[in-house]
Order: structure tokens, then C-alpha cells, then sequence
């Protein structure tokens, strides 16, 4: 019989450390009073704690996590030491406590990967690029859409769509469609330009790049809301530090899953693989998820712009995208079975 709420199993309270005045229990042994999993990412200094429906962000030495994408201002910051993450034992008492332990059974792979969202590049009155034979980005971008939804849903996925048809859809309402339909996943479609004929290939983004978190923290921090209900007033320095601690953790799995869609789009294209790329797109910014922007090729590229009028080339590009996402999946199912 599992403990009260607040309380912890003789096994747990044998795990608590002191350091100096404050109780630390380590993240293992949380993950496992939880019967549940933990990951490290040493590049992103982000460890996260899946249990069911419930997620947990924690970053040494920032007092806030982050739980179920709410933050939660602490006392005192978790701490790394000697290969572990210490998290404050108030963590525990006040909400890991009150976690549901996960259905006995085999686990279901990758539970949060469900939702995808994808977004069809401009629309309505905005056709994005034009080709020099007339082709409108906003025309390919919508049926490469179209067909990954298709090949997603075969696959069991549940597929949003920012747009399904000729319409305009400004770059905020993308992001909050997202953020409301709970995606986990957000993929853009777009269509290359350039001034140069020749330049061609496809490419894939991510938001940012690793040596420019700190103006990026304040950016976010400056243009989008804090997440779920911080019940703290909190100042600005505060907030710059929640939105890089969802963004840093988002960012290590938005720039996986570039590479792995970059790999599938080399797979079934043709063209040049320009490879993946970080930018300041505004659609990506908004996003409390996972998210890319993959550019298919160049319509100002004559070629590539008579390959994007054939439905066989478009098919190509989504299911370049679909194994890409598919992949991905499963580099996740492979973490979490080893993380400790």
C-alpha cells in the first residue's frame, strides 16, 4: 500500500540528505518511488521526470521547476552533485506525493507522444514564395500538409491541422492552436526562396542555437506569458529564468527531432540536404513543445519548383517528414528505457 500523500516510504527517507539546513532526496529515487523514470540531459542541464500523465522539469541551481508545464517557485534550487540530481524534499511532500503511480503492466511507449501538429506555411491572402512559373508556396505547403497528416493518422497519431484549407492564419494563431489542442510535436511546412537560381535542397530549423540562450530567455520572456498559474508574483529576471528552463528542454528534443527528419527527407528526396539550421522563426517561438520548420526545397529554383507541381515529390516530402517523426519516437522509447 502506497504512502499518504506527504508522506514517504521507509526506502525514500533512508535516500534524504542534509546540506546545511535543507532536506535533498535524489532524483532516482524519486523516479523510482514513483515506479516511473528519470533523464538527464547534460548538454541541456535539465533533468526530466515522466510518471503517467505527469511531468516534471528541474535545472540545478534554478529555483523553479516546472510541473505539468506550471511553474513552481522554490525556497531553495535543486542541486548536482556527484552524478545526481538533489531535489528539495518540499518538492516531493507538496505534489510528487499526490502522483498517481503509473498502471501496472507493460508501459506505454512514449505515453506524451501523441498529438502532432502541423502547420501548413502562409495561406489566404499571404501565398509566400511564388516560383517563377507561377507555383504558391501556400498551395504546396498545404497538400505536402495534407499528406502527412494522412500518413500520421495511419501510424495512430492524433493530427492537428493549423489550417486545412486556403485561409490566413497569422504566426501567434498557429502557436496557440498548438498550445491549446495540447500538441506534443509541432511541424511547419515551407518552401524555400533566394535571389540565387541554383540554390536548392531541403533544410530543417529549430528555434535558436545553443550560444544565444540568454537573449533568447529574454525574448521569450518579453513576448509570450508564463506558462500554467504561478502562484508567486514573480520579477522579470524570474520569468527570463522559467522560459529557459522550458525552452533549453524543448530545444535538446527540437533539435533530435531536425536531424531525424533531415535523415528521413535525405532518405526520399532527391535534392541537396542542406542539413539543420537554427532560427528565430516567430511560428516556433510560441510553441511549449517540440518544434521545426522544414523547408522542402526551393521553389525559386526552376527544377525544384517543377518537382513541387508533382504529387509523387510532395508524397516523398511527407513521408520523408513521417519517418523522421517516427524515428524520433523511437530514440524516445530507447531513452527511457535506460534512463535511470
Amino acid at each position: 500500500m502506497p504512502p499518504a500523500a506527504g508522506r514517504m516510504s521507509a526506502e525514500l527517507l533512508s535516500h534524504r540528505l542534509m546540506i546545511g539546513s535543507q532536506a535533498y532526496l535524489p532524483g532516482g529515487a524519486l523516479a523510482k518511488q514513483l515506479g516511473s523514470q528519470g533523464h538527464w540531459d547534460p548538454g541541456a542541464q535539465v533533468w526530466t521526470l515522466k510518471s503517467g500523465r505527469h511531468l516534471l522539469r528541474a535545472s540545478p541551481q534554478i529555483p523553479v521547476v516546472l510541473i505539468d508545464d506550471k511553474a513552481i517557485l522554490l525556497h531553495r534550487a535543486p542541486l548536482f552533485q556527484e552524478g545526481q540530481v538533489l531535489i528539495p524534499e518540499s518538492v516531493w511532500g507538496r505534489w510528487l506525493s499526490r502522483w498517481e503511480r503509473p498502471t501496472a503492466g507493460a508501459p506505454e511507449a512514449v505515453p506524451w507522444l501523441k498529438t502532432i501538429v502541423v502547420d501548413a506555411g502562409h495561406g489566404g491572402h499571404d501565398p509566400g514564395a511564388i516560383g517563377r512559373g507561377g507555383l504558391r508556396e501556400k498551395a504546396v505547403t498545404l497538400d505536402v500538409a495534407r499528406r502527412l497528416r494522412d500518413l500520421l493518422v495511419k501510424d495512430g497519431f492524433q493530427v492537428v491541422m493549423t489550417r486545412d484549407g486556403d485561409r490566413f492564419v497569422s504566426l501567434g494563431q498557429r502557436s496557440a492552436l498548438a498550445n491549446r489542442a495540447g500538441g506534443d510535436l509541432f511541424i511547419s511546412i515551407h518552401a524555400n526562396a533566394s535571389r540565387q537560381r541554383s540554390a536548392g535542397g531541403f533544410e530543417v530549423y529549430y528555434l535558436s542555437a545553443a550560444t544565444d540562450d540568454h537573449a533568447r530567455a529574454l525574448e521569450a520572456a518579453e513576448n509570450v506569458a508564463l506558462p500554467g498559474d504561478v502562484k508567486e508574483p514573480v520579477d522579470s529576471d524570474t520569468r527570463g529564468i522559467v522560459w529557459d528552463l522550458l525552452y533549453t528542454e524543448h530545444r535538446a528534443e527540437s533539435t533530435d527531432l531536425a536531424a531525424r527528419v533531415c535523415q528521413g527527407l535525405k532518405r526520399e528526396l532527391s535534392t541537396a540536404n542542406r542539413g539543420v539550421k537554427s532560427a528565430r522563426f516567430a511560428v516556433l517561438k510560441g510553441t511549449r513543445m517540440p518544434a521545426i520548420l522544414v523547408e522542402i526545397g526551393f521553389i525559386s529554383n526552376p527544377q525544384e519548383e517543377a518537382r513541387m507541381r508533382k504529387g509523387h515529390h510532395r508524397q516523398s516530402a511527407a513521408g520523408g517528414i513521417r519517418q523522421g517523426i517516427l524515428n524520433f519516437r523511437e530514440s524516445l522509447k530507447e531513452r527511457d528505457a535506460v534512463s535511470p
